[in-house]
């Protein structure tokens, strides 16, 4: 089975063809049908850009944990700082991920909203606010 030639859409960026990817996955129904979907969707080049975005969104805690040790006691430099927001960004993307899957098929969207309206400075938190104003 050989990739599309030309791109469907070329102008469909990383995120939208790793969106594509993971829909398609969800309705496959065996490993054959969702490699035929790819190969009639993508191009080679698509498949591994949206595979690649995929990768990227994994959490990689042994390199973080390397990095903590590589620091030894130091908590004031930058790499210090980098490295505890992104554990804080990692947790509450956990808590995000944990509420949207435990909210059901129909998303109680008050009960994900607060997941999303403690993080301060967040773009729908700022939103949420200029709409009640």
């Amino acid at each position: 089975m050989t990739f599309r030639t030309d791109s469907a859409e070329p102008s469909r960026d990383d995120y939208d063809l790793a969106r594509l990817l993971v829909w398609e996955r969800g309705f496959a129904k065996y490993d054959a049908d969702l490699l035929r979907r790819v190969h009639e969707l993508f191009t080679e080049d698509e498949y591994r850009r949206a595979l690649a975005y995929l990768a990227a969104s994994e959490q990689d805690t042994d390199r973080l944990a390397t990095i903590e040790a590589d620091l030894g006691g130091d908590t004031t430099s930058d790499t210090a700082w980098l490295v505890g927001q992104l554990r804080t960004a990692w947790a509450r993307l956990d808590e995000l991920r944990d509420r949207i899957d435990n909210s059901g098929t129909l998303i109680d969207l008050h009960y994900m909203a607060e997941g999303i309206n403690y993080v301060r400075g967040s773009r729908v938190q700022n939103e949420l606010r200029d709409t009640i104003r």
